[in-house]
């Protein structure tokens, strides 16, 4: 039996409750139907809670004439709530569309309004869902994009719900048929040039007079795509696992062992973990195919826009677009060898001195090839260095050189050495490890 619209917020407010019983729930209001009767059952059902505090949020787009109106509405149900509103005043970003700029648009100013504990509800049901599963379909989207919108999720340091995603927008119609409470349609509903109403009225319209539960069944298919999804993400992170658990440098041989689509599978998980973009699907079948015919000792690199992957000594590199190194190699920088140092490849912030004592004037400047370090009495070319400490070639041109009287004293970057008579101190890293003493 399906819930009410009720009992599925009465079920919501109290798991809200159960994890942080004096937290903020905020409600998107943007002062359409679906979310005015989301902010009334929240109202009613927060009353029993003493501790929560109920906040709601509009987001003015300025995109039309009538977004005044939609401030003055969502404020008018406010006020019969007795809720506190909170309206943010945005510009879209000219990027991908007016549909999606101001979705990116709103979805920064509820990540940047919750604090820790904090929860925002958003109104989609049944039918945003159906939507959601023809509008990504359209675009080809895979099994993660057609499992459609996550009942929820974390939203920058609070966390986002839908918790009538479930229900139908006849359910929600009922609720407000003997509600006097202010609300208001959107005019650019009726506009089927924007993608989602184009689906709404001439899509799902005809698909709801032929079968009249297919934006259930559509809703139904995407919880299953979702659950595939789950299946999918764990069999990813066991090969991850396999693989050595370094999302960043995946070993060739163990990885070109998996098949085609767990081969895929694998490297979607690792960019995901270190926060790089995905690449287009042409791309990766162009990185897997070279990686299945490249020899030994050739050298892989595939680049996309927020990332790129590159095969070096049979290891798979993850990489950020611009981990590329530096191009400028004529500058020169006066340092003191112990105060923090901005350098064109970063800042420097080790601290480099003469075993003797002293503090005498030193110069840091890019590598640029021929530079010899000496080390337990012996002169070693930085260049076999580099390749004894298995640094990629991508990184070489990111070492920096420390200088003095024209002879080097150590090399920073990544890798960090000090020269005969000198000491190389790094400051703690982020893991708390501590100090890094190097010697010579």
């Amino acid at each position: 039996m399906s819930l009410s619209l009720e009992a599925r917020i009465e079920k919501a407010m109290a798991a809200l409750h159960a994890r942080a019983a004096t937290s903020t729930l905020w409600v998107a209001l943007s002062g359409g139907r679906d979310s005015t009767c989301l902010l009334l059952l929240a109202a009613r059902a927060a009353r029993r809670y003493p501790g929560l505090t109920l906040r709601a949020v509009h987001v003015h787009h300025g995109l039309q004439p009538a977004a005044d109106v939609f401030v003055g509405t969502a404020q008018r149900a406010c006020d019969q709530l007795g809720v506190v509103l909170h309206v943010e005043w945005v510009t879209p970003e000219s990027r991908d569309g007016l549909e999606a700029d101001a979705r990116h648009a709103r979805y920064a100013v509820f990540e940047a309004l919750l604090s820790p504990g904090d929860t925002l509800w958003m109104a989609h049901h049944q039918e945003d869902q159906a939507e959601t599963l023809l509008y990504r379909l359209m675009r080809g989207s895979g099994v993660r994009g057609l499992a459609g919108m996550p009942m929820h999720r974390t939203l920058g340091s609070g966390r986002l719900e839908r918790p009538l995603l479930a229900a139908s927008r006849e359910d929600i119609d009922a609720c407000l048929a003997d509600e006097a409470i202010a609300w208001c349609d959107d005019p650019t509903n009726s506009d089927d040039l924007q993608d989602r109403n184009y689906l709404r009225h001439h899509v799902m319209a005809p698909l709801a007079k032929r079968w009249p539960a297919a934006a259930a069944q559509m809703a139904r298919s995407a919880d299953h795509l979702r659950e595939a999804d789950e299946l999918l993400q764990a069999l990813a992170d066991m090969d991850l696992a396999a693989l050595g658990n370094t999302p960043d440098r995946l070993p060739r041989a163990l990885l070109c062992h998996l098949g085609r689509p767990r081969q895929r599978l694998v490297i979607d998980v690792a960019l995901r973990q270190l926060g790089l973009a995905l690449p287009p699907r042409g791309r990766l079948e162009t990185l897997l195919d070279q990686l299945a015919c490249a020899g030994p000792d050739r050298q892989v690199c595939v680049v996309w826009p927020g990332g790129q992957a590159r095969l070096w000594r049979e290891t798979l590199f993850l990489l950020s677009e611009s981990e590329q190194g530096g191009s400028d190699d004529s500058w020169s920088l006066k340092w003191d060898g112990t105060t923090p140092i901005s350098t064109p490849l970063g800042i420097v912030r080790e601290q480099m001195q003469p075993l003797a004592g002293g503090y005498p004037a030193l110069i840091l400047t890019p590598r640029v090839g021929g530079e010899k370090l000496r080390l337990h009495g012996r002169r070693r070319p930085l260049k076999k260095l580099l390749q004894e400490h298995a640094i990629p070639p991508w990184q070489r041109n990111r070492i920096m050189v420390v200088w003095h009287d024209e002879t080097p004293a150590g090399v920073l970057g990544p890798l960090n050495l000090a020269a005969d008579g000198w000491r190389l101190t790094g400051h703690a890293g982020p893991d708390g490890s501590g100090r890094i003493d190097r010697k010579r």
